[in-house]
């Protein structure tokens, strides 16, 4: 009888396991910048479990044949992320700790930097799929919730002077302030939906082709529970650019929005007379409103008067520090105005120093368009739940890489 040799079933090669501690440090790192309830005892600590991971990676693809991090052209943008952060921080008043967790974000972005394109992919594939299965059941729970299901709770607050304050049901978050309303909105078991919203958009532009796959559809769903307008706009544009990108019809695309968006419209200022989720948190925001969208809610009155203010001062150079009056407020004006036009200029060298080398046309203008956008949304451009899936995309047509593109 012939003997079975189960002995290479057991056995993983270097470069599976490279790859494995690549993508465990590059979820942490993801889900980290989002703040989910169950890492909120370590705080920003979260990068050292994640730059460990990203360590370990390096060392077991050093010694392989088909070593993963094999670009050449990282140097001037990581000196550039090196300069860019720490003036952050120290504009922001850190101490000698935080600029030592600081120095574990380099590692993390050095690896970023120097991965070849083709595993650039694989890693997009597996932070969407990981957040799919994390969504899935968090979906299925707040469905549970709103068809009366009673879950266990406890309250929770996170920030300073207790900045946020929700109900965790352990599988999804319920931010207090959404208590009265018919249908809340879906964070999962993040911070604010809006932030949801716009990692999953931002996950499902890495998916060229691939948006009918189970954990797109996930992310898709997610996004759409999120009931954040700035998602909703991210994830029109994010479909015009992918059919652009992939030389398909642009304008069935743009016509086909318009359409679907008059429809429902139509429907949500008719359904209940107004009184729903989707009219309330969407429509009455693009409103105009004293020339301006009433959904342009990012900073406050008071926010706005004193940027007025701020943009014509000498601080402007180096920013100023954000009074605690201001707390909540976001986007670009807020960054400006802790950062100055110095961390402007930062931001906009470093990049565009990783841009340059994306020399793939219409992916990486995708890229810079959707940067831009995001900056002037959210502000939070080196958030690892934001960067990488941006830093991704503008390389997702590079001429070595062989994606695969399902027709839909």
């Amino acid at each position: 009888m012939q003997k079975i040799d189960f002995s290479g079933w057991f056995l993983l090669s270097r470069e599976k396991c490279s790859l494995f501690f690549l993508n465990i440090g590059f979820l942490i790192a993801s889900l980290g910048s989002l703040h989910p309830w169950f890492l909120w005892p370590l705080n920003e600590l979260y990068t050292i479990p994640a730059c460990l991971c990203v360590f370990i990676s390096l060392l077991l693809s050093k010694p392989i044949s088909r070593n993963l991090y094999t670009r050449c052209d990282y140097m001037f943008p990581l000196i550039l992320y090196v300069l860019l952060s720490f003036y952050l921080l120290v504009s922001a008043g850190a101490n000698i700790n935080g600029l030592i967790v600081n120095s574990f974000n380099i590692l993390i972005f050095y690896a970023l930097f120097r991965l070849d394109y083709e595993r650039l992919y694989s890693v997009a594939t597996f932070l969407a799929k990981s957040y799919a299965l994390i969504l899935s059941v968090s979906i299925l729970a707040f469905v549970l919730f709103m068809m009366g299901f009673s879950l266990p709770s406890v309250n929770v607050t996170f920030g300073d002077e207790a900045l946020y304050s929700y109900s965790n049901y352990y599988f999804f978050l319920l931010d207090d302030r959404s208590l009265s309303s018919i249908i809340p909105r879906f964070s999962s078991v993040f911070l604010e939906p809006g932030h949801l919203g716009t990692t999953t958009v931002l996950l499902l532009m890495t998916q060229c082709g691939k948006w009918r796959k189970w954990y797109n559809v996930v992310l898709l769903t997610a996004s759409v529970l999120s009931f954040s307008l700035a998602a909703y706009v991210f994830l029109v544009v994010i479909v015009i650019l992918d059919s652009w990108m992939q030389k398909k019809h642009v304008v069935a695309k743009i016509v086909t929005f318009a359409v679907l968006l008059g429809g429902l419209t139509a429907f949500a200022s008719f359904y209940r007379g107004g009184d729903n989720v989707f009219y309330e948190t969407i429509l009455l925001r693009l409103k105009i409103e004293d020339g301006e969208m009433a959904g342009d809610n990012r900073v406050t009155d008071d926010f706005k008067t004193d940027f007025g203010n701020y943009i014509t001062s000498a601080d402007i150079v180096f920013g100023r520090d954000m009074d605690a009056r201001f707390a909540g407020n976001s986007g670009y004006r807020v960054f400006i105005y802790e950062y100055g036009l110095v961390g402007v200029f930062l931001l906009l060298l470093f990049y565009s120093s990783w841009l340059v080398h994306a020399k793939y046309g219409r992916a990486s203008l995708s890229a810079a368009i959707m940067a831009l956008l995001l900056f002037e949304v959210r502000g939070y451009m080196l958030w690892y739940s934001f960067f990488i899936p941006i830093f991704i995309t503008a390389f997702r047509t590079a001429p070595d890489v062989k994606i695969e593109i399902e027709e839909r």
